[in-house]
């Protein structure tokens, strides 16, 4: 069953930052700066961490999960700018 997730994340490394966004792009779409979004199943999900848990630096770093079981669950309201065509929240 796929969940849908939204990841956001601070990388205080330039390198660590590039290496992330390579794995994130992997699974996930990109809506925003330090933000990604996408429905993944468990197996996806346990990949995405066991990968991006080889950058993450606990010390310096900070990665966050939100989860929700649909994304017809979760409400987006912009304002400002829209960084990119966030095609996966309605």
């Amino acid at each position: 069953m796929k969940m849908y997730y939204i990841a956001v994340y601070d990388i205080a490394s330039p390198g660590r930052l590039r290496r992330a966004l390579k794995i994130f792009r992997k699974y996930m779409h990109w809506i925003q700066n330090s933000a990604f979004e996408g429905e993944l199943n468990e197996g996806q999900y346990s990949k995405l961490k066991e990968e991006i848990g080889k950058i993450i630096k606990k010390k310096e770093d900070s990665l966050i999960f939100f989860r929700a079981e649909n994304k017809k669950y979760i409400n987006k309201t912009l304002i400002g700018i829209e960084k990119n065509e966030a095609s996966m929240v309605f």
